[in-house]
């Protein structure tokens, strides 16, 4: 993926928050002097570069990087196996391992007690330096934190400096968009660099309608962010979080889970549990639309996260590129078409007293099935002019409802 591809590996190449890049920059030197050094925790919005900057500090000094994520906090005993070896040993040739604990802020609510005392008394005894990242640095779950940790504020990042960054992608990837493709997806990432990036990535070779699809870019959780945490931790308060976390439509989401689960997932059992899940979300997704209780979303936002991560128990593939859904290719492909059906039906419901849906349900296939046969007794042009004046319509219309 092009976020992989052009990760920064200085961090000169960390687009924005230049203050913040300093304070990190100035904990490299202390590393580096064998300076003790107190934790720190950067924290701003999902997206803006935290996990990259970590990595590309690691990269360009050389440390061995030991990246923790929220499976790694799932329960007390395997903080004590996993994180506390990881921040008292030195790496291969006595390198520093600089111990990352990504998102830290997902800690469970299960384990919040026991947590507490076991991330304190790592920190405590750690002989390695330690970065934490999070959204919120004011969440409940991780305030016990703040007195031990120097905060690190990451904020979003310029629309100039992202369509800079966009460019200089296509450039070194030879590949061409749209007019103003790449301002309109700098404008609306709100700041989000890797959000961006993924979107080029899907606006590279696709048509320009599709863009249109995308949507205003979550501000806490993009769609392949949320993608990731449904189907690569098989953890269930990862995958509900993520969720529940993102402003993404969720039909939208229900569509891109559906087109992307043969891409993850291997075994045809896996495969045929998550999309059971689907089915049952799809049926509370329509329920709360036709009887107008939107209480039945919450049951299809637990199938579609949680319900489809625990359907895998033995891994997911992480090497194939998400595929784009293709009902939403479909949607786009034949906005038109159906833009002229709505306006025809909107012409008729007029005429025949009743509502859009109406006709377009009920009165045109049977306008279409009276249009085949007179146009075996009359011929196409006669019967196409009968229906228009019987109804009020031009010959383009009809022609609309022929298809």
């Amino acid at each position: 993926m092009l976020c992989e591809k052009y990760a920064p590996t200085t961090l000169n190449g960390v687009i924005g928050n230049s203050s913040a890049i300093s304070k990190v920059y100035d904990f490299g030197i202390k590393i580096q002097k064998n300076e003790k050094t107190k934790p720190l925790m950067l924290y701003g919005p999902s997206g803006i570069g935290k996990t990259s900057t970590a990595q590309a500090l690691a990269y360009s000094n050389s440390f061995n990087l030991i990246e923790l994520n929220a499976s790694d906090y799932r329960d007390v005993e395997h903080l004590r196996k996993v994180a506390l070896p990881a921040t008292s040993n030195r790496g291969l040739f006595n390198k520093v391992s600089l111990v990352l604990f990504d998102e830290i802020d997902e800690l469970s609510k299960k384990f919040d007690s026991g947590a507490e005392s076991a991330i304190l008394n790592i920190i405590r005894n750690a002989k390695q330096p330690i970065i934490f990242t999070a959204n919120d640095f004011w969440d409940r779950k991780i305030s016990f934190l703040r007195n031990v940790v120097e905060g690190v504020e990451f904020k979003k990042v310029g629309m100039a400096e992202i369509e800079k960054l966009l460019n200089n992608i296509l450039k070194k990837e030879n590949a061409v968009v749209g007019d103003g493709i790449v301002s309109v997806l700098s404008r609306r990432c709100d700041g989000d660099v890797r959000g961006a990036i993924n979107d080029l990535e899907v606006a590279i070779g696709s048509d320009p309608e599709i863009l249109e699809n995308l949507g205003v870019r979550d501000t806490k959780l993009e769609v392949f962010g949320v993608l990731d945490k449904i189907f690569g931790m098989g953890d269930f308060d990862m995958a509900r979080n993520a969720v529940i976390r993102s402003s993404i439509d969720i039909e939208m989401l229900m569509n891109w889970i559906e087109e992307n689960v043969p891409k993850r997932y291997t075994r045809k059992r896996e495969i045929s549990s998550a999309y059971a899940n689907i089915a049952k979300a799809s049926r509370f997704i329509s329920n709360a639309s036709r009887k107008s209780y939107y209480g039945y979303l919450r049951y299809a936002q637990l199938l579609l996260s949680s319900g489809v991560a625990l359907s895998n128990r033995h891994g997911a593939s992480m090497i194939n590129r998400y595929v784009f859904p293709s009902v939403i290719k479909y949607m786009s492909s034949t906005k038109s078409d159906r833009t002229a059906l709505n306006e025809v039906a909107d012409k008729l419901s007029v005429t025949l007293h009743t509502n859009r849906k109406h006709v377009i349900n009920d009165y045109l296939p049977l306008m279409k099935s009276m249009l085949k046969k007179a146009s075996k007794e009359k011929g196409k042009e006669q019967a196409i002019e009968l229906i228009g004046n019987a109804y009020g319509l031009y010959t383009e219309d009809v022609e609309v409802i022929v298809g």
